[in-house]
């Protein structure tokens, strides 16, 4: 989209309202609303109040059962509304008839002072639109929602893969769900790959693409700018900032140990392997009728089976008939022998099959036998991997599980059995910090950047953290919004620069590389 003006607030600069790193904030609150693929109006100059809410504020989930979600991002933008520009009724709006849900929005602010810097906040589409007050008070909340809200709306569907990698995988899921050009992609290219790999059908576009990520301990979401970002576990970049505890408001958070510690780590992983061809579907207690003609075909959609398990399967063979189908006048398969006047279809879709049956012939038809052939994807067992080996020197047990469901290389399990067993058996701080009116601090980072922090009160000294949450909201007793305070929830990570260091007789198998 192309950028059109930005936006200060008209009310204030900001220079009455507390410490201030510069000289004020300029907020870009644009809407397409239009929908011609240019931000074109600014509403900053109406903008009374700003929050916004990415990411998580908790790393693991209730009970260890993994990772906690990462959540959609939302804003809600506070806007007067005296004029009734926001109205959808009014036609006397000049926005009318476009005050309606699933307008782009962009949020940004630019730091007015010595660096002149210009921080993306969030990019979505209107979600809900509510108008409150009446006269000159009358204003209106503006509920915006980021991409990650699209993504759980959608199913996706991908036939089978082989050999390709999360990256490749996330893609295809975007592809299929027709994630918007417009708001971009960002997908750390990866060297790992899944042997076997589809889409079904059965779940949202998001619950896939989180399931790829976990799987190989990477994170998926929607960045600042709107852009579907995946960055992999190896990946471990710079610290964009430093956060000293002189800069930070004083209620800084961090849980008590047993939050995060777990002494018990298990890492479930999911080999599959492809079988020999042969039957994955066949028609069982239905004789269906075909009329003549092709407006009259038949279409079913036919779910792979493998020893009564429902499963992807690779090459897949059309239907042949005789050796496949056979169609006959009758329903007890006696009369005229209609197969060769019939034709089949089959779309493949991974695990699932679109039969179209058409009847070419100018008689009635029964479909006394189809099935479908091809080499299954099954899954002969769930591998369990767990720390410590020897269970029984554990005490007050406390488990962390991973079920990974698109790790399929045992040998990768292990690995990470054995790094994340000690890391969450160790214990690590999770602070959470909040900073006020410091722009280079609380709008630099995006979710899981890495930033270090210096805090002295819980005992800390140059450790670096992952971003986990990112929570901004201006202040309600100025309609200026000069003045933001920013909460960021901090996550611990692995890597063998920080928190890790293995020696030469460490287990670890060199070929499995960390950074998460």
């Amino acid at each position: 989209m192309t950028i059109r003006l930005y936006g200060v607030n008209k009310y204030g600069d900001g220079k009455l309202y507390g410490h201030t790193d510069g000289d004020g904030l300029a907020w870009d609150v644009s809407i397409d609303w239009d929908e011609d693929n240019l931000f074109d109006a600014n509403e900053a100059a109406r903008l009374t109040s700003v929050s916004i809410n990415r990411g998580r504020v908790f790393l693991l989930a209730p009970i260890g059962e993994g990772f906690e979600e990462i959540q959609t991002g939302e804003a809600t933008i506070r806007l007067r509304n005296a004029d009734g520009r926001f109205d959808g009724w009014n036609t006397s709006s000049p926005l009318y008839p476009n005050v309606t849900l699933g307008k782009d929005v962009r949020i940004r602010v630019r730091d007015l002072g010595d660096t002149d810097a210009v921080y993306p906040l969030l990019r979505g589409v209107i979600s809900k639109i509510v108008p409150t007050g009446y006269g000159e008070d009358a204003q209106v909340e503006i509920h915006v929602s980021d991409g990650l809200d699209f993504l759980r709306n959608y199913t996706a569907r991908v036939a089978i893969q082989t050999a390709i990698t999360p990256d490749e995988a996330i893609g295809l899921i975007l592809d299929s769900v027709g994630w918007p050009s417009a708001w971009g992609r960002d997908l750390d290219a990866s060297s790992e790959t899944i042997p076997y790999w589809w889409a079904s059908g059965n779940k949202k576009a998001m619950s896939e693409a989180q399931d790829l990520a976990t799987s190989f301990l990477g994170y998926f979401f929607a960045d600042a700018s709107g852009q579907a970002r995946y960055i992999k576990r190896s990946s471990v970049a710079d610290a964009v900032a430093n956060y000293p505890q002189e800069y930070l408001l004083k209620d800084l958070g961090n849980p008590q140990p047993f939050e995060i510690l777990r002494n018990i780590t298990r890492i479930k992983v999911h080999p599959r392997t492809q079988a020999a061809t042969g039957t994955i579907w066949q028609l069982v207690g239905n004789i269906p009728t075909v009329p003549p003609g092709a407006g009259n075909a038949l279409t079913i959609f036919a779910n792979y089976t493998y020893n009564n398990v429902s499963t992807p399967a690779r090459n897949v063979i059309t239907p042949v008939a005789t050796t496949d189908f056979l169609i006959n006048s009758q329903s007890d398969g006696l009369g005229t022998n209609l197969t060769a006047s019939c034709t089949v279809s089959l779309t493949d879709f991974g695990d699932t099959g679109k039969l179209v049956i058409t009847n070419n012939s100018a008689t009635i038809g029964y479909v006394v036998a189809i099935k479908i052939r091809g080499n299954a994807i099954y899954e002969p067992n769930v591998s369990d991997i767990t720390y410590p080996i020897d269970l029984s020197t554990v005490r007050n047990p406390r488990e962390l599980v991973f079920d990974l469901p698109w790790q399929q290389d045992l040998n990768v399990a292990v690995d990470l059995s054995n790094v994340l067993g000690p890391f969450y058996s160790a214990g690590h701080p999770i602070p959470n910090i909040k900073i006020d009116s410091r722009p280079s601090l609380q709008f630099a980072p995006d979710l899981f950047d890495i930033v270090t922090a210096d805090l002295g009160y819980i005992g800390l000294n140059g450790v670096s953290f992952r971003v986990g949450g990112i929570e901004h909201t201006t202040d309600s007793q100025f309609e200026n919004c000069q003045r933001v305070i920013t909460r960021l929830y901090l996550e611990p990570y692995v890597s063998a620069d920080d928190y890790m260091q293995w020696d030469t007789n460490s287990v670890w198998d060199t070929s499995t590389v960390f950074g998460y």
